[in-house]
C-alpha cells in the first residue's frame, strides 16, 4: 500500500500541481507533504507599451494657418494675402493626437516681406510645442485704373473705371479700392489709361452756382 502513494507522490510533482498528499510517519502519525515545498513558482508578466500618439506638422499647415491669422488681422485692407514658408522645411513632430495651430502676436512683426512667427501646437487643450517659423508675406489687393485717358478737371464715370489686381508691398498702400469714391469726381491732373488712382489724383468737381461768372470759349 505505500508503494501506490509513494507512486502517486511522484506522478502529481512531476506535472507541476500544487497538491497536498498524506503520508505515514515511523510511528504512524501523518505528514503533509506539498509540492509547495520543493521551491517558489515563477510566473511570467505581461508589460504594456503605452504608444503616444503623434501628428506631423507639416508646411503647409503653417502656412493655412499664418494665412488665416494674417487676413483676419489685416480684414479689408487687402485682397488676397499669399504666405511661402521658408523655415521649418521639414515637418515636426507634436505628440497628443490632434493638433491645432495658433500665431502668436507679435506687435514686432508686422508688414509684408520676410518674416518670423512663432506658431503654437496646441493638443488636447494643452500647448504642445511653439515652432518658429520663416516665411515670405506678400497681399495683393483689387485697385481701382481708368480704362482711358482723362484730361484734367474731366468728370469720371462709371464706364471710366475697373478694377485689376495690384501687388502692394505695404498694408497701408495708397491706392483707391472703391470706385464709389471716384465716381461723379474730376481729375486733378491728366490721367493715363490703366492708372491706379490714388485720392490725391481726383478731387470734388467744379460746381457752378447761380449768379457766378464764367468764360465761355469757343474753338473751331
Amino acid at each position: 500500500m505505500s508503494r501506490i502513494w509513494l507512486t502517486m507522490i511522484i506522478f502529481l510533482s512531476s506535472v507541476g500541481f500544487d497538491v497536498t498528499t498524506s503520508r505515514a510517519g515511523p510511528s504512524g502519525e501523518s505528514r503533509s507533504i506539498s509540492s509547495a515545498s520543493r521551491g517558489p513558482i515563477h510566473r511570467a508578466t505581461d508589460t504594456v507599451v503605452d504608444r503616444v500618439a503623434v501628428s506631423e506638422v507639416n508646411s503647409e499647415l503653417i502656412r493655412k494657418a499664418i494665412q488665416k491669422h494674417l487676413e483676419s488681422e489685416w480684414g479689408h485692407k487687402v485682397k488676397t494675402v499669399h504666405v511661402t514658408v521658408l523655415e521649418p522645411a521639414d515637418p515636426v513632430m507634436i505628440p497628443g493626437g490632434t493638433v491645432e495651430l495658433q500665431v502668436i502676436p507679435n506687435s514686432m512683426e508686422e508688414g509684408l516681406g520676410r518674416r518670423m512667427f512663432h506658431v503654437e501646437a496646441v493638443a488636447n487643450g494643452k500647448s504642445r510645442k511653439t515652432i518658429q517659423v520663416v516665411a515670405d508675406i506678400a497681399a495683393m489687393i483689387d485697385a481701382v485704373v481708368v480704362t482711358r485717358f482723362l484730361k484734367a478737371e474731366e468728370l469720371i464715370d462709371m464706364s471710366d473705371l475697373k478694377t485689376v489686381g495690384l501687388r502692394v508691398h505695404q498694408i497701408n498702400h495708397p491706392f483707391i479700392t472703391d470706385q464709389g469714391e471716384v465716381i461723379g469726381k474730376s481729375a486733378s491732373r491728366p490721367l493715363p489709361p490703366e492708372t491706379p488712382l490714388r485720392p490725391a489724383f481726383v478731387k470734388p468737381p467744379l460746381v457752378i452756382k447761380k449768379g457766378d461768372r464764367v468764360l465761355i470759349e469757343a474753338r473751331r
